[in-house]
């Protein structure tokens, strides 16, 4: 799939150097198993969605099954540059780009012309998937595209495959993609997520022909090793 970033969002990132994931952790969390055991049974996850919360997805949910078109989106998108580039290569379906700070969102709102195929959405990616669960959002595809590390080893709990969430991740939908540029935290979401599924996931390296977003670009011109996760179910 083409995905390309356009030169005038590269501009942004030349000669912006990331520096690479330090953590105290070594390799998979020694908890991990523990916590994910605690969080297999989804009925122990019973967090209420504010009223506020439930009208705005709900009004999301209408636009989406208005347009009639397949769902994918774009969680944590920060600001943006995925989920355009998400919408020009993908017009045949409605992406809806989630992250829960209205700032990076503004940024988002600013990109030029932007697809009518795309939706920004302030909200929290619990409450998200949550929602999506229990209203069985038909959702194409999902793509969690660097989320925070937090690379902290008493940070794990801070992780998405250590929250417990995970499992209704995982259940709405059949196809999940993760990219991070840190190796732990892409064994430690294979290892959850074969965990919860009971089938075999793999860690790919990624080196993608062209970025998807400016954090891509930045990682790859920082010399960082990039790795995916991709899980499709039922296949």
């Amino acid at each position: 799939m083409g995905l390309f970033l356009k030169p005038r969002m590269l501009s942004s990132v030349e000669n912006n150097i990331s520096k690479r994931v330090f953590s105290n952790q070594q390799s998979i969390h020694p908890n991990l198993a523990r916590i994910s055991d605690r969080h297999k049974d989804l009925i122990k996850y019973q967090n209420p969605i504010s009223a506020e919360s439930a009208r705005i997805l709900k009004s999301t949910q209408d636009r989406v099954e208005q347009s009639a078109k397949p769902l994918i989106m774009d969680c944590g998108c920060g600001t943006g540059e995925s989920a355009v580039q998400l919408a020009r290569a993908l017009p045949d379906h409605t992406i809806v780009a989630i992250d829960k700070s209205i700032h990076r969102l503004n940024k988002a709102r600013k990109h030029l012309l932007l697809p009518e195929n795309l939706i920004f959405l302030r909200a929290d990616l619990p409450e998200i998937w949550l929602y999506a669960y229990r209203q069985k959002w038909n959702i194409k595809k999902q793509y969690l595209l660097y989320p925070n590390p937090w690379p902290k080893q008493e940070h794990l709990m801070r992780r998405w495959h250590a929250h417990p969430i995970m499992p209704y991740l995982l259940s709405s939908s059949q196809n999940l993609e993760l990219r991070t540029n840190w190796k732990i935290y892409a064994h430690e979401f294979a290892w959850a997520a074969q965990y919860f599924l009971n089938k075999e996931v793999e860690v790919q390296s990624w080196l993608p022909e062209t970025p998807i977003s400016n954090f891509e670009l930045k990682y790859l011109q920082s010399g960082h090793e990039l790795y995916r996760v991709h899980i499709v179910q039922n296949d």
